[in-house]
């Protein structure tokens, strides 16, 4: 379907990152998004959309607010056309340069507007005129180069362009694309800025995997206890005494309470010398630098080496027959752990749930993908892979060779209605609608769950039961049960079926059902209201293989 002229057009083609917004996409999407965002009425009048010019005026607003100025619509409406985009392009200088692309539909009107509203803008903002486009960038003289550099070679005319955003399917509202070279200018920006190191350490990207999840919670179990012991080892006994009874604070009278946390105050006034207040003459120095510094993690060798090989990323969000669709095609570490999921098992997995699911995730594990999860994980910023290993068997009971048997061939997770209450900290049951559904020798995945449980302790800990071949896993008896006995009716409902297309090649499948309870407002604390969620139906996130890269789609309906 013929689309028009994109802002990649007026972008050099060593552009490293890319996204492309167009007003006026093929096939009727314009008014689909339209309608879409209509049905949210809360978020069509905080955009001040009342009707489709107005989607017009919000999207382009998100555009040229990056150029700062306080640059709107208002201000281009008189010669704007209907693309955009933004982009990052390599300088002269150390850095990346940031530019905005604005179709112009009439040069004149919009040399005159650009000249008076950049006028009170100092050098805080830049411009020049293409062939058919204002690029607006941080100086005048950035601004002449992209459009210089644009003139001898095209992003849209580039092989890896052309290929990735292609690859991604039909034409649609939004075009994302990062190039090839974009991983090496990751690990540059990490060399300038090392607290950037933390977000790619250990990166998840379009992942919601459980066991990711599973995981942290390990994780960070395993640090609180080992900080505890360091916390306990360098106190004074008087301190270890004072610490015991805070443990018991809440048995304590009130009167005992104010007691305690005298002897505190007088305890630590006394060690600092300052009678508990610190002037500010006495304050260290902060070095920014030096603080931001501190937050940098070791890049494991083999994220390294992924953004060193990085091959590309193409995607695009379009509207289809209803849906809001976003397709990705990149390099596996875009969408998680590119080696823990192997062959097409998620439909398999995920398809012995009952349809009762507000959650689910399905997945077949590959070899060897206990200990890489452990070492790599979302927590494990680099640290020493020994270390890793211990600290997750001190949390857990179980060595990498028994987590990988406790996950078994394979697993599906559920989350039913009213599994929400895990996330409220003062509650007081732990019976919440969670099981996990593990295909594979359930003997040894038993045996692994029994030394989970000893870890554990208390009474009745991960109850489960046979399903089949198959073991079930949850935290609340009654659950594990019914999960046990289903039929499997998920992946045969419409609705699933709506979300997760093509599903049957999967690695991964997330379906998410947002009629299920109330779960989606009870997350949010306050922020969204049960008007502002009613439009939204179910979404889903399908990971399959695209040759040597992954194919991800997320899929979002809507309710009648």
């Amino acid at each position: 379907m013929a689309q028009g002229p994109q802002a990649a057009q007026a972008l050099p083609g060593d552009t490293l990152a890319y996204v492309g917004i167009d007003l006026d996409p093929p096939g009727g999407q314009k008014i689909e998004a339209y309608q879409a965002l209509k049905r949210f009425p809360r978020l069509a009048e905080h955009l001040g959309i009342t009707d489709q010019d107005d989607l017009r005026r919000s999207l382009l607003d998100q555009v040229t607010a990056e150029r700062g100025c306080h640059i709107g619509y208002d201000d281009l409406a008189a010669w704007v056309g209907d693309r955009a985009g933004l982009a990052v392009v390599p300088s002269a200088g150390p850095e990346p340069e940031v530019v905005a692309v604005v179709q112009v539909s009439d040069p004149d009107a919009a040399r005159a507007g650009l000249d008076d509203l950049l006028a009170s803008c100092g050098d805080e903002v830049g411009y020049t005129l293409g062939d058919g486009w204002a690029v607006l960038a941080r100086t005048d003289e950035v601004a002449r180069k992209v459009v210089a550099d644009g003139r001898r070679t095209q992003l849209g005319e580039d092989a890896d362009f052309q290929e990735l955003t292609s690859a991604a399917g039909d034409a649609g509202v939004v075009t994302l694309y990062a190039a090839p070279e974009a991983g090496q200018a990751l690990l540059d920006a990490v060399e300038d800025h090392p607290y950037l190191s933390m977000l790619i350490s250990s990166p998840s990207g379009l992942s919601v995997d459980p066991v990711d999840t599973l995981l942290s919670l390990s994780t960070i179990h395993s640090y609180g206890a080992g900080a505890e012991d360091d916390f306990m080892a360098e106190m004074s006994p008087e301190e270890r005494r004072l610490w015991k009874r805070m443990d018991r604070f809440d048995e304590l009278s009130p009167a005992e309470q104010d007691q305690l946390m005298k002897e505190m105050d007088e305890l630590y006034a006394d060690q600092s010398g300052t009678g508990g207040v610190m002037s500010e003459d006495g304050l260290p120095e902060i070095d920014e630098d030096e603080m931001m510094g501190d937050f940098s993690v070791p890049i494991p060798d083999d994220v390294r080496r992924r953004l060193e090989d990085f091959t590309g990323l193409g995607g695009v969000a379009r509207f289809d027959d209803g849906a809001l669709e976003l397709e990705v095609v990149a390099d596996p570490i875009v969408s998680g752990d590119p080696e823990r999921y192997d062959g097409n098992d998620a439909l398999a997995g995920i398809s012995a749930l009952p349809d009762t699911a507000a959650l689910a995730f399905g997945g077949g594990f590959s070899d060897g993908w206990a200990e890489r999860a452990i070492t790599h994980g979302p927590l494990s910023f680099g640290a020493e892979p020994k270390q890793l290993l211990a600290d997750f068997e001190k949390s857990t009971g179980l060595t990498a060779k028994e987590l990988e048997d406790l996950g078994g061939d394979g697993l599906a997770v559920i989350a039913g209605p009213g599994f929400e209450d895990a996330f409220d900290f003062e509650g007081t049951s732990d019976d919440f609608p969670v099981a996990v559904r593990i295909t594979g020798d359930a003997a040894k995945v038993e045996a692994a769950l029994s030394k989970v449980r000893t870890a554990l302790g208390g009474k009745d800990p991960l109850p489960s039961a046979r399903s089949g071949d198959a073991v079930v896993i949850g935290a609340d008896r009654a659950f594990v049960e019914e999960v046990a006995k289903a039929k499997g009716a998920l992946s045969g409902s419409d609705r699933f079926a709506k979300v997760v297309p093509d599903a049957g090649d999967a690695l991964t499948i997330t379906y998410i059902d947002f009629d299920r309870g109330d779960w989606v407002e009870q997350l949010a604390a306050g922020q969204l209201s049960r008007a502002d969620l009613a439009p939204l139906d179910a979404a889903g996130i399908t990971v399959s293989a695209a040759g040597e890269r992954q194919r991800t789609v997320v899929r979002l309906t809507f309710d009648d």
